[in-house]
């Protein structure tokens, strides 16, 4: 038995996607493309997080972390919070914590 969610917004089923919603979830996906942006998302699940943080655990360089976080910043996928002189990094809500672990739940399942 196959079971299906049609989730409805706006009165409209989710697979009635406009073209701009389309190009929108197309970005994102393509910005998930790129493991160290995974890797990145995936630490953050843990806890917030510095570009110091991210860089000495990661092991990436500071200039790629922080053009990562560019990046999904602009996607609204994480948000950075002003401490002093630093930016601490965390998801940008529960939807984004949801679809990380829904990925990793997913690759890891035999």
């Amino acid at each position: 038995m196959i079971l299906g969610i049609v989730i409805v917004r706006e009165g409209r089923s989710v697979m009635q996607l406009d073209a701009d919603e389309a190009e929108h979830i197309a970005e994102v996906m393509s910005a998930l493309a790129t493991p160290a942006r995974v890797r990145i998302l995936a630490r953050l699940l843990d806890e917030p997080a510095t570009v110091g943080e991210l860089v000495e655990e990661l092991g990436l360089g500071q200039a790629s972390v922080s053009n990562h976080l560019r990046i999904l910043r602009h996607l609204n996928l994480v948000v950075g919070d002003r401490d002093g002189r630093h930016v601490i990094y965390r998801l940008q809500d529960d939807h984004v914590r949801a679809m990380i672990q829904q990925m990793l739940s997913h690759t890891r399942h035999p």
